[in-house]
C-alpha cells in the first residue's frame, strides 16, 4: 500500500513539475548581450553613413558625435526584445526533428538569420526556423569604440544601416 501511495505522489509531482516548466514565461523585457541579429552580422571595424550620436549606454545619453565616414570599432551588441507569443504550426522543410516545436507555443525574441530566431521555449532560449512571416519587434544596440578612444553604444537598424562593413557576407 505505501508502494501505491508513494507511485501516485511522485506521479502528481512529476506532472505538477511539468505543468510548471510549461507555464514558465520569458521576461517583459529580453536582452540578448553579445547579438547580431542577421546572418553574417559581425562587430569590427565599421565605417559610419552618417553622423551618429554616442551614447553613454543603450537609451541614455549623448556622449560623443560620430561624423559620417569616421571608422569606428564595433565591440559587441545587446538585442532588446519583447517577447512576442507564437505557436509554431509546421516544421521547416530540412529542420531536423529534434527539438519537435510543431503545436508548441513558443515566444519570438528576435531574428538570428535566414529565417532562424531566437525563441523562448519552457524557460530555455532555442535558435529554431519558427516559419514566421510577420515584422520582428526588437531593438539593437551595438557598442562602438570611436577615434578618440571613447566607448559607447549607437542604436542600429537592419533596414538602414548607420554603418558600412556590418555585414561580412555583403
Amino acid at each position: 500500500m505505501l508502494r501505491v501511495i508513494c507511485a501516485v505522489l511522485a506521479a502528481f509531482a512529476f506532472s505538477r513539475a511539468a505543468e510548471c516548466e510549461d507555464n514558465v514565461q520569458p521576461p517583459k523585457l529580453y536582452v540578448s548581450k553579445g547579438a547580431c541579429p542577421f546572418e553574417c552580422c559581425t562587430y569590427r571595424k565599421w565605417t559610419a553613413r552618417q553622423t551618429l550620436t554616442l551614447l553613454d549606454r543603450p537609451g541614455g545619453a549623448a556622449i560623443a558625435r560620430i561624423r559620417k565616414g569616421e571608422e569606428v570599432l564595433g565591440i559587441t551588441g545587446e538585442v532588446w526584445s519583447h517577447p512576442r507569443r507564437f505557436r509554431i504550426e509546421r516544421r521547416a522543410p530540412g529542420l531536423p526533428a529534434e527539438p519537435d516545436l510543431v503545436g508548441a507555443t513558443v515566444y519570438l525574441l528576435h531574428p538570428v538569420g535566414e529565417g532562424f530566431w531566437l525563441v523562448w521555449y519552457r524557460g530555455k532560449v532555442l535558435q529554431t526556423d519558427p516559419q514566421y512571416s510577420g515584422s520582428p519587434h526588437y531593438v539593437w544596440w551595438a557598442k562602438v569604440r570611436i577615434q578618440s578612444g571613447r566607448v559607447g553604444w549607437v542604436r542600429m537598424d537592419v533596414l538602414n544601416m548607420p554603418f558600412d562593413n556590418v555585414d561580412a557576407c555583403g
